[in-house]
């Protein structure tokens, strides 16, 4: 199925004034596809999709299609709570080449089930393009449950897969179980990522994978291989890596550990700060 194996949430390079650096957002990618990742998420909650202007955000699209030169899938993100915003910046990702969107559900406004069917399906009737569901309830305060995702599934014609990010692991694999035979079900928690490969998941969509994007593919080729006891070792071993980058919420810590291997600086946006030094001094141990 499409988007299987593994997607970086890519990290959105700025440089001191704020602005998208092309040169760096080039290196990066240039380094995921060296590392054999599967394909690339563009302007993701990592991407720091919230706090760039609309013309930032059609930047990070053109760049990321231009320098990928079809030789990798370029999934844009929408992080929006409304309808119209929406479909802009998805009709600027379809014209401008873009493989695919993943479209969270909306947030703050707190839709009913209902609401969540009805919004995807006039999005896949509008973009008729390739849409990939998100769903991380900690922080939108809304849950897309299964069922609803089936009925989805049922009433469009262009969702191809999902990323689930709940935290009730019997949730991931009641959405499994249901439709992962349908479209592409992706993990987007590094903590229960391999847990779910194991139990069906098709892959995972990883903030983690802009440092270290080869470990993530020997994951998921571990979990294809059937290596279910060595997958589970090498996740334990890298336990406090995962953790050291979300030590003060995403991408904070994650720009400072790619600063570190020199593919990006640690420029951020508000309201998003840099790492503090006692986050720095962990990571400078893990990946200096």
């Amino acid at each position: 199925m499409a988007y299987e194996g593994i997607m970086t949430a890519l990290v959105t390079p700025l440089n001191s004034e704020h602005e998208v650096d092309e040169e760096k957002f080039r290196d990066l990618i240039n380094f995921q596809i060296d590392s054999n990742v599967h394909s690339l998420l563009v302007l993701g909650g990592t991407g720091e999709y919230t706090s760039l202007s609309m013309a930032q955000k059609k930047k990070v699209v053109e760049l990321a299609v231009k320098i990928a030169k079809g030789r990798i899938p370029i999934v844009v993100g929408i992080i929006d709570p409304g309808i119209g915003s929406s479909i802009e910046i998805g009709l600027y990702a379809k014209a401008a080449g873009a493989d695919a969107v993943m479209v969270v559900t909306p947030y703050y406004v707190r839709p009913t089930q209902q609401g969540i069917i009805e919004y995807y399906k006039k999005l896949d009737e509008t973009l008729k393009m390739p849409i990939l569901l998100y769903n991380i309830p900690h922080k939108t305060g809304v849950n897309m449950l299964p069922n609803t995702v089936e009925e989805i599934l049922e009433k469009t014609s262009n969702v191809v897969g999902i990323k689930e990010c709940t935290e009730n692991f019997g949730q991931m694999v009641e959405l499994i179980n249901s439709v992962g035979d349908k479209i592409t079900v992706l993990a987007g928690e590094e903590f229960a990522a391999v847990a779910s490969m194991i139990f069906g998941a098709k892959g995972s969509v990883m903030a983690s994978a802009n440092v270290v994007p080869e470990l993530w593919v020997k994951f998921y080729n571990l979990v294809q291989d059937g290596e279910t006891e060595k997958v589970i070792l090498l996740n334990k071993e890298n336990y406090s890596l995962f953790k050291a980058v979300f030590m003060e919420g995403n991408p904070g810590p994650l720009k400072v550990a790619l600063e570190m291997k020199e593919l990006t600086n640690s420029e951020i946006n508000l309201p998003l700060v840099k790492a503090s030094e006692n986050t720095k001094a962990v990571l400078n141990k893990l990946f200096s």
